[in-house]
Formats: C-alpha cells, structure tokens, sequence
C-alpha cells in the first residue's frame, strides 16, 4: 500500500516501531511486576486524573451536537479488524486527495473511537505505524488486548451481551452488571497504549466526541473537551467491551463500550449539521451484540431535520474482528474501499 508523505508531527529521532516495541515490553513486564504486588490498587479504581465526567445525553440526542455545523463524521465499532480498515480508509482518502480534516465534529465509537482521536490530531500515520506493528507481533497485541475469554465471568459478559436482543435501558443494565462482575484483564495497559497512539494525554481536538455506555444505569455517556478526561481514559471506555477488558471508569461512572446501547454508531448526535459521513459495519451478524437498531433508520431520522446524509457501509463478510492476523487485510481492504468512494466523498463534501 503507498504511503502518503508524513507530516511534521509524524517524524520522529526514534523509529517509531522501537518506541511501541519498547512500550510493549514494559507493559508487559509492569503487568508481571503487578501480579507480584497483592497490594496493588484495584483494576478499575478511579485515578486522580479523572476529575470530571461525560454528558448524559439521551437517545435520539436533544439538543444534538451537530447543529450549526457544516461537515460531520461518525465512525462505528469493530474490534481491531475495523480500527485498521477505517485507517487504511483515511489513507485512502488522503491519497486521493480527500482529507478528513474538512469535518467539523467526529463521532467516535469504538474502534471508531481509536481512529477518531488519531484523525482528531492528525496522527494517522503514527497511528497505521502502531496498526502494522500489531499486525506483525500480534502476540503482542494479544497480550496487551487478551480478546479471549478465559474464566467464567467473561464467557458470561460475552453471552449476555449476544443473548440480548433489546435496546431498552433494562437490557443494556442487565449487560452492564454482566460486564461489572467479569473478572477481566486490567485496563492500565489499553490506556497507556492510547497515550502512545496519542502522543499524550490531551485532548486532541474540541471537535472530537467519543461514546460510551454507563453500566449501571445503562445511560449514554458522551466525552468531550470540556469533559476533562483523558483521551485514554474516553477511549478505553468506548472500546470496554463486556467480557475482554474493563469495564473503565470515567469520572464516578464505571463505563462499557459505546456500542452496548440503542444506538451502536449514534448518529443521531450529529443531526442538524448540514451533512454527514457515517462509516460503519452494518451487517448484524458482525456486532458484539443483538441490541436491534436501524443504521437506515436512523439516517432518516437525522435527514428528517435537513442533514444530508452518506452511508459508507465498511461491511467485511466473514472476518474476526478481535482477530491481529486480521489487521493486514483490513488495512488493504480500507484503502481499496476508499479509492472507489473518493470521488463520491469529494462531491458530498464540496
């Protein structure tokens, strides 16, 4: 796959590839340090650096965030597979010529949570850096991410969250106490991954929202800027995924993935804004989750209030989306996706 010429921000004096190499192995050793060390806090206690908290913003969102603005982008959920095939979609788009920094807010879900941050900052090449690096040491990805469920409360988060097939706030609490009662693996290492995928621990752009799920009261929750949270600390919660890692604490609420709602791509935070790219996976049978929602439904329901809307349907057949050796054909099958929509994007952003 060519790739486009790296801006300033993206050079570095250390190759990039020894600076993960090296964070990875000590975050692999802290975590051998930790099981050592009986005293050590609890996996999910609230650090200091969480002050502050996430809007509750109810479903469909009044007011949206997308009123007044001019190009919106949204970006759904998908596991590793969709975080490197939405990358390997920006870089397709960049090198036909059509920048995503035209947008004016970006909703993040996710995976397209991770992707959105990176866009956010424009650090998509330090971020396809990461992505192959994983894809070449996914041992290491594994370690850092387990995706497999290895004891009885995961198994149980994970069915739970399959069995349901209702978006109502019961159901979404049912899956948020399965998810607070697993015993899965600590978040500490995600997050410090998303510092490193981010540079720091800022947030990269006020036009930046990212979603996620309130596990007791099965609210959504939307981050922003004005949130005072750590990037790493709204990422790691859009991506806690029942029965893998988290669940994650933002401010005094503990939080799963965003897509654990009525909603999975929460489109409808951007309606009003003039005109929307939504990408995401929309086959159901590729969802962590039964909860029924619409995708087609609710683009009408944001077109109904003037917002114009473009589907870029991102759906991969049979893949496993928590998969590293998936992370190679998603970032081809990303950048091919992108070359055929280019011209179609340019004309809806123009």
């Amino acid at each position: 796959m060519k790739r486009p010429a790296r801006t300033a921000n993206d050079r570095f004096m250390v190759p990039r590839r020894d600076v993960l190499l090296g964070t990875a192995v000590a975050l692999l050793l802290s975590r051998r340090k930790a099981v050592a060390q009986a005293a050590a806090p609890s996996r999910n206690a609230p650090t200091e650096l969480v002050v502050g908290g996430g809007a509750v913003m109810p479903i469909p969102a009044d007011p949206s965030l997308g009123k007044g603005k001019d190009r919106a982008l949204v970006l759904g959920g998908g596991g590793e597979y969709f975080i490197a095939w939405l990358i390997g979609f920006a870089h397709g788009l960049s090198a036909a010529g059509v920048p995503y920094q035209l947008t004016d807010i970006i909703v993040g879900t996710s995976a397209g949570a991770v992707v959105g941050c990176a866009l956010a900052a424009n650090h998509t090449g330090l971020l396809q850096d990461d992505i192959e690096f994983f894809g070449e040491f996914p041992n290491v990805l594994s370690a850092l991410v387990p995706t497999k469920a290895v004891n009885p409360s995961q198994i149980r988060a994970r069915e739970t969250a399959e069995a349901t097939h209702d978006g109502s706030i019961a159901a979404i609490q049912s899956i948020g106490r399965a998810a607070m009662a697993a015993s899965n693996p600590s978040v500490i290492d995600l997050q410090l991954m998303i510092d490193v995928l981010s540079l720091d621990q800022s947030w990269p752009s006020p036009k930046l929202y990212v979603t996620t799920t309130d596990c007791y009261s099965g609210e959504r929750l939307v981050v922003s800027q004005a949130s005072k949270i750590p990037i790493s600390h709204a990422v790691c919660a859009s991506v806690s995924l029942p029965g893998v890692f988290g669940p994650t604490w933002i401010g005094d609420r503990l939080c799963m993935d965003g897509a654990m709602n009525a909603t999975s791509t929460h489109v409808d935070l951007v309606a009003g804004a003039k005109r929307a790219v939504v990408v995401a996976l929309t086959d159901p049978e590729q969802r962590f989750s039964h909860i029924p929602n619409d995708i087609e439904q609710e683009l009408k329901a944001v077109e109904a209030v003037g917002t114009k809307t473009l589907l870029i349907a991102a759906d991969p057949g049979k893949v496993h989306l928590l998969s590293a050796a998936e992370i190679e054909p998603a970032l081809k099958a990303g950048h091919a996706r992108a070359l055929r929509e280019a011209e179609r994007i340019k004309a809806f952003w123009a």
